[in-house]
């Protein structure tokens, strides 16, 4: 295990047991949708958030996860683009839009696989699929609000 799965690990440690599963299993599923990603950790004041994109830099996010004491949202950072029919997407920022995970059976529902496979085939740079799966720890913030 790497050294930035450990320190991943330890974030998510900060969370209650019950958060803490939830945001492992939110991950997890993500991953599913974009294999090869390179994941990007940002442990910040307010939520710890990883996004997912084809390289290290931020600006080439497509999808985060953002993990808050009490709920868990999958960001789509060109949300605003994206065609919702079914009004799934929450948020009225220029560009990021969420959907907050209730349940993992969320991800079972075509329509949130419909909105998270066009966001990665949208994105201006692809996510190589077939490359393992990379984790850098971009930023920990010194001050940060109680994650329970």
């Amino acid at each position: 295990m790497s050294v930035a799965q450990h320190q991943l690990d330890a974030f998510l440690e900060k969370f209650s047991p019950d958060m803490a599963a939830q945001a492992r299993a939110v991950l997890d599923r993500v991953r599913e949708f974009v294999p090869g990603a390179t994941e990007l950790v940002y442990d910040d004041d307010h939520a710890l958030v990883i996004g997912f994109g084809p390289t290290t830099r931020t600006g080439d996010t497509v999808l985060s996860v953002a993990v808050y004491p009490k709920w868990v949202t999958v960001f789509f950072m060109h949300g605003a683009a994206l065609t919702d029919p079914f009004q799934l997407l929450h948020g009225t920022g220029s560009e990021v839009r969420g959907v907050r995970i209730l349940d993992l059976a969320q991800f079972d529902d075509e329509r949130l696989q419909m909105l998270i496979e066009t966001a990665v085939a949208m994105a201006p740079k692809s996510i190589d699929g077939t490359a393992e799966r990379t984790l850098f720890i971009k930023s920990v913030s010194e001050k940060q609000r109680s994650r329970r």
